[in-house]
């Protein structure tokens, strides 16, 4: 299966996903619908585009480098998912903040491929805590979600 079927199944896939979220929503307040309906008609816009793109010959991945880097992807997802994995495993001990911040600074660390370089480090921990703390602003403080202090904290 070659990049560009997987860019059009994936794209397929996502459309049908925002149609069937599209046909479920339920407005429970008057406004409650708003910010989601304009976040799926952006998500639908998007992957037209990249369903469009995928049938020229402007398209992002290129068929032959694939097969160069067949192996090191498989090995490049499992450190990743071995990653979000102690990440949810230490969420309720450690609590969202520093697993947040740990989980994003390895996982942009390790997909940046420059592991060897300090500064990657410094760089993929800069943006970990600026999302951190936007997502916990937004979420925390905003939208009063609660968010999990962990047991060490709370």
């Amino acid at each position: 299966m070659g990049a560009t079927f997987r860019d059009r199944l994936g794209s397929l896939f996502m459309l049908v996903f925002i149609a069937v979220l599209w046909v479920q929503r339920d407005y429970t307040t008057p406004f409650g619908g708003i910010f989601p309906d304009r976040i799926m008609i952006l998500m639908a816009a998007f992957i037209v585009v990249t369903l469009i793109l995928s049938f020229t010959p402007y398209r992002v991945m290129k068929e032959e480098e694939e097969k160069e880097s067949e192996g090191k992807r498989w090995l490049d997802m499992a450190v990743v998912i071995a990653i979000m994995f102690s990440w949810v495993l230490l969420l309720r001990y450690v609590g969202f903040a520093l697993t947040s911040v740990a989980g994003f600074t390895s996982i942009a660390w390790y997909i940046s491929g420059e592991r060897k370089n300090w500064r990657t480090i410094v760089k993929a921990l800069a943006v970990a805590l600026v999302i951190t703390f936007l997502i916990v602003y937004i979420f925390g403080h905003l939208l009063q979600v609660p968010i999990p202090p962990g047991e060490i904290f709370g």
